[in-house]
């Protein structure tokens, strides 16, 4: 990318020359004329972004000094704005931090400061590769870290270690995960499939069948809710038509079974609520069907 040195700066021991690029601004929005490019610290031969625009950057190194000088220290910021809110109002408050805005540029802006401010930032990327480096690439070696080194090469065979090691662990997360949510599920499915279970007893030896509702969970966040004899239906594949499938869902209250058949039905009225003849022809279908597999079940068994 086409660059521009953009300054130098040092606090005597230690200098640091600051670059940005000289092409179209990276950010969008800036605040101000010096919020539109990302610094790049110059180390060994290579740039390493800052992830900060010169505005950021005097902002980070001014903010904490300047509310020393005009509140005291930053805990004390938000206590005194109020105060100068309730006796003086908006104005008085805006006045007041257009003084801080001066005051942190005028810190901010120190070359001692931001020098020091780097260092602090590149320190803490070397203590981080001297400690991958130490645990043989257990954690993140840091790249920016091993070129303050010159240790780039044996940099380049810990991230191997350390993306191994990554995706290791990222196996065993998501084993995990399925673990615990295959659990959730059987769990809150469990009491859906007792009653499926009841229902169908229900069906193989009479009695009556209430059309209570059921939920059977797919995931955490996943779950379908249906009315159990509906339910049935589907898993026998008996054809019920839409209408009655939706007379079922919100109609229907129970069925009564005897001998093999189904002998009446209870159903919410409403004003405009009825029966449904088509619910006799469908309800017996799927009576004869998981008799039949009871039949066909009793015969696997005994051979």
């Amino acid at each position: 990318m086409r660059l521009v040195l953009e300054r130098e700066i040092s606090d005597g021991a230690q200098t640091y020359r600051l670059w940005r690029s000289a092409g179209k601004p990276d950010l969008d929005y800036p605040r101000t004329e010096n919020d539109k490019y990302i610094l790049h610290v110059e180390i060994n031969g290579y740039l390493i972004p800052l992830g900060m625009t010169d505005f950021s950057l005097t902002d980070c190194c001014g903010f904490s000094p300047a509310a020393e000088k005009l509140y005291g220290g930053k805990d004390n910021r938000g206590k005194w704005i109020d105060a100068l809110r309730e006796s003086g109002g908006n104005d008085a408050v805006n006045a007041a931090l257009v003084e801080e805005r001066m005051e942190i540029e005028r810190f901010g802006s120190d070359p001692a400061r931001q020098t020091d401010y780097i260092r602090t930032l590149i320190n803490k990327r070397v203590d981080a590769y001297q400690k991958a480096k130490e645990n043989g690439g257990q954690t993140f070696p840091d790249f920016v870290g091993a070129l303050v080194m010159d240790d780039l090469a044996r940099c380049v065979e810990l991230s191997e270690v350390y993306q191994a090691k990554r995706k290791a662990d990222e196996a065993i997360r998501r084993t995990r995960a399925a673990e615990e949510e295959k659990a959730y599920c059987e769990k809150r499915n469990r009491p859906a499939e007792q009653a499926v279970s009841a229902a169908i007893q229900v069906i193989r030896e009479g009695g009556v069948l209430k059309n209570e509702t059921i939920t059977f969970y797919q995931s955490r966040y996943s779950s379908s809710s249906y009315s159990i004899v509906n339910y049935l239906m589907r898993q026998y594949h008996v054809d019920v038509p839409l209408r009655t499938q939706g007379w079922i869902n919100e109609m229907l209250a129970s069925a009564t079974i005897r001998n093999g058949r189904c002998e009446h039905y209870q159903f919410f009225h409403s004003k405009r609520g009825k029966g449904s003849q088509k619910f006799f022809e469908c309800m017996n279908h799927l009576i004869r069907a998981v008799v039949e597999q009871a039949q066909s079940e009793t015969k696997d068994g005994a051979a």
